[in-house]
């Protein structure tokens, strides 16, 4: 009489890698989409320096929320990075790997550069007159001045 075998455990060490079209495939569409959305929004922030009227001063807007939707692409192609390598995707991992890379050194120099033009476009230091006493006298009669 023989008894019935049960079916052998699953084995997580043995999964297998995804099959090789599918991953270029996927790797390929989301490169696309991504740089297609990161256009997009480049495009979005030069358009708001353009102007038809010749006398007014073109001024780009500030780049905070452009950044923001960068990083928000970037932080979408992390997952699909931790999704892909889930997966065992490789192509899809490395390429979204290198796609959050991009995109975080990207915004991170826009930050650095909205930085550096706020400091440039700061109101000059003015004079303010000369400061602390200058007759020889005493500190009492300097006092009103500060000196």
């Amino acid at each position: 009489m023989d008894l019935p075998i049960a079916p052998p455990a699953f084995d997580a060490s043995a999964r297998t890698r995804a099959d090789t079209g599918p991953d270029v495939g996927a790797a390929v569409g989301l490169l696309v989409a991504e740089v297609l959305v990161l256009a997009g929004i480049v495009a979005v922030w030069i358009a708001s320096g353009l102007t038809f009227d010749p006398a007014a001063d073109a001024e780009f807007d500030r780049l905070d929320g452009y950044l923001a939707a960068s990083a928000c692409v970037g932080g979408l192609a992390l997952l699909a990075t931790v999704v892909a390598i889930r997966v065992r995707a490789p192509v899809t991992a490395w390429s979204q790997g290198f796609m959050v890379v991009v995109i975080a050194a990207a915004v991170l120099a826009g930050f650095s550069y909205q930085r550096h033009e706020d400091e440039v476009r700061g109101p000059a230091p003015a004079w303010t007159g000369q400061v602390g006493c200058r007759s020889g006298g005493d500190s009492d009669e300097c006092a009103a001045t500060g000196g």
